[in-house]
């Protein structure tokens, strides 16, 4: 008898001990909060080497860039002289110049009413040289001390329909691409492609020859092309600076 007295208190106990340490709900341990990105404050590409390490790689994919408020920025056509077949001599052609010219002011105009961009800098071609690459362009924009550096350059190609019936037309197509350059670090946050078309009659009272209504094709196109290019540049500006 005693020992059944025993046995039973000592399984009353066990199951006390097993309920206690049933219930025991484990301390949750916390989390180390994830560390911010690192921010590069100069560049890790070497010139020299034309490589980027494998820890600089690491670096550069896991960091942030910190932008001013308000930049300075340069601004570069780097368009070859596509759009000239129209054109006689065209290096001393005035109409061809100013058409060249067009193309950056409506990159700098559109620009000029960001509040984010504090000055508006047009580089020359004369500072480029003939053959420039990443390294020089972005020495060239130290030069100007500009923050951002946008480079752009626009192709372009037209379709020329002839009617017998009915007024000829012509069909341009203009794209544009655009790469915006951080210049203390030589990181690019931005690129874009942006391609438009237009479609014109030609009209007797201003067309004199077909070429002129090939022009108005193509420039159409063009100047449709680098306002939508700027306005998303414009954009991208205002919502990361």
């Amino acid at each position: 008898m005693k020992t059944v007295i025993q046995l039973f208190f000592f399984l009353t106990l066990l199951t006390g001990l097993y309920s206690c340490g049933s219930s025991r709900v484990p301390t949750a341990v916390p989390s180390a909060p994830a560390a911010d990105p690192e921010s590069l404050s100069k560049s890790l590409f070497n010139f020299e080497g034309r490589s980027i390490s494998e820890d600089d790689i690491a670096r550069i994919l896991s960091s942030d860039i910190q932008l001013p408020d308000t930049v300075r920025l340069a601004i570069l056509n780097y368009s070859s002289s596509s759009v000239n077949r129209y054109y006689s001599s065209y290096w001393s052609n005035e109409e061809f110049l100013k058409l060249q010219q067009s193309f950056v002011d409506i990159f700098k105009q559109k620009l000029e009413t960001n509040s984010k961009v504090k000055r508006v800098i047009l580089m020359p071609k004369l500072m480029i040289g003939n053959n420039p690459n990443i390294f020089t362009l972005r020495e060239s924009a130290v030069r100007l001390q500009a923050d951002l550096f946008l480079v752009f350059s626009i192709n372009s190609d037209i379709y020329y329909r002839y009617k017998v019936f009915k007024k000829d037309e012509a069909k341009a197509y203009a794209t544009a691409e655009a790469l915006l350059m951080d210049v203390r670090t030589g990181i690019i946050p931005y690129s874009e492609i942006v391609t438009h078309e237009k479609q014109v009659t030609k009209d007797n009272t201003i067309d004199l020859t077909d070429q002129d209504t090939q022009k108005r094709a193509e420039n159409g196109a063009i100047q449709m092309t680098l306002e939508d290019l700027s306005n998303r540049l414009n954009q991208y500006l205002r919502s990361n600076l």
